[in-house]
């Protein structure tokens, strides 16, 4: 009876919640299928972390579209990368690609929410998605964990507006998104990154 109630009680706060996880419990292909130029031994689950080599280029595609919705994940990167003295080396590269579209020159027609550690927070359109009055660039700069520790999006797009919280901190947002729906990437240019805590909400 005990086991009953509490099993009750559970299925009762994961439906007060709403949320979906989109972790994998055996294999990446439960909710995920691997494009772009990525082989797919390059992504792997360990340890209930959804983890990639990063070479050469590519992402995880959500097997559901979704138009309304909260998207929560936690991601880094692999340490060990330094930006060399004096260079204007690019920061490793990642990221989270919403309302994806077909492929065109290697990435969806999406919009991205940036997850390249030097432009974190940045939103804007790829491969012809469009978003209105998001900003990109170097403008998160306080706040910011070291490089290889774990930081924590939360997404919401709902109806074209977009919005983009880092750290528990609004960061982001823009209107008239363009595509208005699509899957949900998981995206990696070049280095080790690591996501956990995937999860999403659909919304009215």
């Amino acid at each position: 009876m005990r086991i009953l109630i509490v099993v009750a009680f559970c299925l009762s706060l994961c439906a007060k919640d709403g949320f979906v996880s989109l972790m994998p419990k055996h294999d990446l292909s439960e909710h995920w299928t691997v494009e772009g130029a990525t082989p797919p031994e390059a992504w792997m689950l360990r340890d209930g972390v959804i983890a990639t080599t990063g070479q050469p280029n590519g992402f995880l595609r959500s097997k559901k579209k979704y138009r309304n919705f909260i998207l929560r994940a936690d991601w880094r990167f692999q340490k060990g990368w330094k930006q060399k003295e004096g260079s204007d080396e690019e920061w490793p590269n990642a990221g989270f690609f919403i309302h994806a579209g077909p492929i065109q020159d290697g990435w969806p027609t999406s919009l991205e929410v940036q997850g390249y550690f030097g432009e974190v927070g940045s939103l804007f359109g790829v491969r012809g998605g469009k978003i209105t009055g998001a900003k990109r660039g170097p403008f998160v700069k306080e706040g910011r964990p070291a490089f290889g520790e774990w930081d924590h999006y939360e997404i919401t797009s709902q109806n074209g507006h977009i919005r983009v919280v880092l750290n528990g901190v609004l960061v982001n947002e823009g209107t008239g998104a363009w595509p208005e729906a699509g899957n949900v990437c998981l995206q990696s240019e070049g280095w080790p990154v690591y996501y956990r805590n995937v999860e999403i909400k659909e919304l009215p």
